[in-house]
Order: C-alpha cells, then sequence, then structure tokens
C-alpha cells in the first residue's frame, strides 16, 4: 500500500528526528548541542538501517556495522535495559570521538529485540596525545584516545558511570575532562530511550 509506505517512511524518520532533538537539548559538548555534530537512526533487529534523520552522512553510512558488531558480540546475552558503547573505528566507527550509544529494543514480553536505536555524537575530546583526538602525526590508535569496543554503558536500566569513568581515565592517554563524556553519553542514552518510547508507541497504535 503506497500510502501506508509513506506514513510508516514519515513515522520513522519522525522519530529519529525527534532522537536528535533530544540530544541536542541535553548534551553538554558544544559540538553536539551548537554544531549539531551528531545523527540518531533507527535500526532493525537485524541491524539494518530503517530510517535516519538528515544529519551527518558519514555518521550514518557505517553507523549499521557498529550496531550489526554489537548485536553479533552479544547475540543470547542482552537483556531489555542494556544500552552499548562503540568508537571503534575497525567495527563501524570514523573517529574516535565519534561514540555511539547503541540500545537494542524488545518486545513486550522482554524475549526478542524487534529494532535498535542507535545516536552517533562528537564528544569534544575522548583523550589522545593532542586536545580533540585527532592528532596529525599518530602512529597508533591509542595515541587518537580511548577505544571502546561494545562497552556495557548501561546494565539492566542501571548508567554505569563509574566504570565509563573508569575506562575514560586510565587509558594509556586518558579523556581531559571525563565527565563531559559522561554527561554527553547520557545524553545520547536519553536520545534512544526517546526513540523506544516513539517507536513503542506506533507498534501500539499499528502492531509489530
Amino acid at each position: 500500500d503506497p500510502v501506508m509506505l509513506e506514513v510508516f517512511n514519515n513515522l520513522f524518520m519522525s522519530i529519529a528526528e525527534q532522537m536528535g532533538a533530544t540530544l541536542a537539548n541535553t548534551a553538554y559538548s558544544v559540538n553536539i548541542k551548537e554544531r549539531y555534530d551528531f545523527s540518531c537512526a533507527i535500526f532493525d533487529a537485524n541491524g539494518d538501517l530503517v530510517a535516519n534523520a538528515p544529519h551527518v552522512p558519514v555518521h550514518l553510512g557505517s553507523m549499521s556495522d557498529s550496531v550489526r558488531t554489537v548485536l553479533r558480540q552479544n547475540a543470547g546475552k542482552i537483556r531489555p535495559g542494556d544500552v552499548f558503547m562503540m568508537n571503534n573505528p575497525y567495527n563501524g566507527g570514523t573517529h574516535l570521538p565519534d561514540v555511539t550509544v547503541i540500545t537494542p529494543m524488545f518486545d513486550e514480553a522482554g524475549q526478542n529485540i524487534i529494532y535498535t536505536v542507535a545516536s552517533r555524537g562528537h564528544h569534544a575530546d575522548i583523550g589522545g596525545t593532542t586536545p580533540g583526538s585527532a592528532p596529525p602525526d599518530s602512529r597508533h590508535i591509542d595515541e587518537e584516545g580511548v577505544v571502546f569496543d561494545n562497552f556495557l554503558l548501561v546494565a539492566n536500566g542501571r548508567f554505569r558511570a563509574a566504570e565509563l569513568h573508569n575506562e575514560l581515565v586510565s587509558a594509556k592517554h586518558p579523556a581531559r575532562n571525563p565527565a563531559h563524556n559522561i554527561a554527553d553519553c547520557k545524553a545520547q542514552v536519553a536520545a534512544n530511550e526517546r526513540g523506544r518510547q516513539l517507536i513503542l508507541e506506533m507498534v501500539e497504535q499499528y502492531g509489530i
């Protein structure tokens, strides 16, 4: 039905746009709040892109790989309320300041993943040999900052602030202001939660 196809096309894109509005409103860093250097998107249970808002194309082109990696590496172990964090360029990331927060979304029974929502934001600094985490003379990825690969950011609804802070400060070249990173990660979790709630409303109205 071409009419309903267009209805859902706009519904999904609207949800991604509202995720972006939540992220911009709640983020700490200037990069996200004022420069809008972020992207939000909705993926299916396999990590394939369903819809995205017109944010930053370079983010959206590779975000599916990050989502697929998280779903694959945690297959059978993901629980409702879990949220993951990724910036590894070898698994769909871009450069290290672009941090992706991924929220698998379960059905009402909490048994099966029906969608995945994700947001990628450019953090002001994630460590490395130079402020801003983009040294032109780096020879190893650790010199660009802290690498997160399949990091459990929220466990069963609990934001793991202490564990995240430890990761940010214990790296070879630690983040310069971990409190800012944590604040932006919380904003990304909030954006994903907004998307999750809106998708649930859509499912409630139209069915899965």
